[in-house]
């Protein structure tokens, strides 16, 4: 009973050690959390496969936040012979840099742990959300809609797309959009995707050797309701494959974006072309 006692213990710490790092922005405590292989499925959010990828993201994500408070509480601990399983309730209040508004997400984390030689760690975790709603700072009048702030996170989204495709950052990539995203490259020849995990299935192993460019110019955005706009965007891209064969392309992105509790998604995207310029491999 003492060793089940010391093991709960130490497990909970490792949850609790969790919710702080994350509010002090404390990376190198985040990395204590987890093990190095880890994998995190937060769902919307994205899915992520070990503790440095984990961690580059989660940095990222809450820089552009202001602050947070992540309670633990409810925690179901299980030992095993392997290890042990958490089932935790985790509830988040997480605000925009000025205070005014932000987003209280509640939820539960399924985590399978294992001891190692520096400790105990999260080496799988599930997140379930179960509420999501924005709230506001109703003292000091909530914040307007603002379109401007709007436009330009979806410009930074697509920043992102370019970004994370080229340097086959696919945690980051599959991050830009909506589980439901629909791709359609038929305007390309290329086929038509339902779905984010499947359009990156098909993806990662094509350029997987490959060195891409991408660039988007000139974007044309219209928000159609506060959590919904299209944009158009003139793209040109290079292809060079191992064999060194090459493609170089001119046309058009096609989109819709969502905004949810996370920010804006892409939710569709069609790629149209006006040219397409195709080199030979060498020899």
């Amino acid at each position: 009973m003492t060793v089940d006692r010391e093991i709960r213990a130490d497990v909970t710490d490792v949850l609790i050690r969790y919710a702080t790092s994350v509010d002090r922005r404390d990376w190198d405590l985040f990395r204590t959390c987890f093990t190095d292989d880890c994998t995190a499925d937060y769902g919307e959010i994205g899915v992520f496969h070990d503790v440095e990828g984990f961690t580059e993201r989660w940095a990222l994500v809450h820089s552009h936040c202001g602050p947070s408070v992540h309670r633990i509480t409810n925690c179901d601990i299980v030992i095993g012979e392997s290890g042990a399983t958490a089932r935790c309730y985790v509830d988040a209040v997480v605000m925009t840099p000025d205070g005014r508004t932000g987003s209280h997400a509640v939820g539960f984390f399924d985590d399978e742990l294992v001891e190692t030689a520096r400790g105990w760690r999260i080496a799988r975790r599930r997140y379930t959300m179960v509420l999501l709603h924005t709230i506001g700072n109703e003292g000091r009048g909530a914040a307007r809609p603002d379109p401007a702030a709007d436009i330009e996170a979806i410009r930074a989204l697509k920043g992102r797309y370019f970004r994370t495709l080229d340097t086959k950052d696919w945690n980051g990539f599959r991050a830009v959009f909506t589980d439901d995203v629909v791709i359609d490259t038929s305007g390309s020849g290329g086929p038509r995707f339902e779905g984010a995990d499947e359009f990156l299935a098909f993806l990662r192993p094509g350029l997987a050797e490959a060195v891409t460019v991408h660039h988007g110019h000139t974007p044309e955005i219209e928000l159609t309701s506060a959590t919904t706009a299209t944009g158009v965007w003139a793209m040109a891209d290079l292809v060079r494959w191992a064999d060194g064969s090459q493609l170089t392309g001119y046309g058009h992105y096609h989109e819709t974006y969502r905004k949810d509790g996370n920010g804006w998604r892409i939710a569709s995207s069609a790629l149209t072309r006006l040219r397409m310029d195709m080199a030979p491999a060498a020899g």
